[in-house]
């Protein structure tokens, strides 16, 4: 009866593990170096998501997840940076530090939420560019909004620290759902599994 517990132990803990992706511990980021991207239609947005490269995120087991109207979208290592094109509408960014693999999102909005360490409402405007960093440790000199450590900043300081940045997810285009334009249609009971799982953060 032992061994099946630490079975059961070590098989749950793999499934959480799998869910949330790895720090900066396991292995510096990976990706193409920074470029600059331009819009594909003028009549959509650019949003840039990045975070610096810092000692203390270097060493973190898992590293925090950004969600996009509460879906999973990618996780944000040290040094990483994330590029999407977006339709013109109003985003709800999220960054959730996930415990024993899991965002927790079941709790999300309750009093219980404990893996949500910053937000930032996103009213995108055609044609625009925008910059979002991401620092739990320094807040930069020149936030143009947001607070806490997730922060609208300038283009200057933006492309400053995104030149020795990765990208960490291939560019995206996003419709205003949140949802990925080029997402692979599923049959439809294993898309409502997954979107059972994202809502739960797993």
């Amino acid at each position: 009866m032992r061994r099946y517990r630490v079975l059961l132990l070590l098989l749950l803990s793999g499934c959480l593990s799998a869910c949330s992706t790895p720090g900066a511990f396991f292995a510096a980021t990976e990706g193409p170096r920074f470029q600059a991207r331009s819009l594909s239609d003028e009549n959509r947005v650019l949003l840039y998501l990045y975070r610096p490269q810092s000692a203390w995120a270097d060493q973190e087991l898992e590293a925090p997840g950004l969600f996009i109207n509460n879906q999973l979208f990618s996780g944000l290592p040290s040094g990483a940076y994330l590029v999407m094109e977006l339709d013109t509408a109003s985003y709800q960014l999220e960054i959730r530090r996930p415990l024993l693999g899991s965002y927790w999102t079941l709790l999300a909005e309750s009093p219980l939420d404990f893996t949500r360490v910053a937000s930032f409402a996103l009213d995108a405007e055609v044609g625009a560019t925008y910059y979002l960093r991401y620092d739990e440790l320094a807040a930069p000199s020149q936030a143009a909004g947001g607070d806490g450590p997730l922060q609208l900043v300038a283009e200057t300081l933006a492309l400053d620290e995104l030149s020795r940045s990765q990208q960490v997810k291939p560019f995206t285009r996003l419709a205003a759902n949140g949802e990925e334009h080029s997402r692979r249609s599923q049959r439809g009971f294993w898309r409502s599994v997954g979107d059972a799982l994202d809502k739960i953060g797993i």
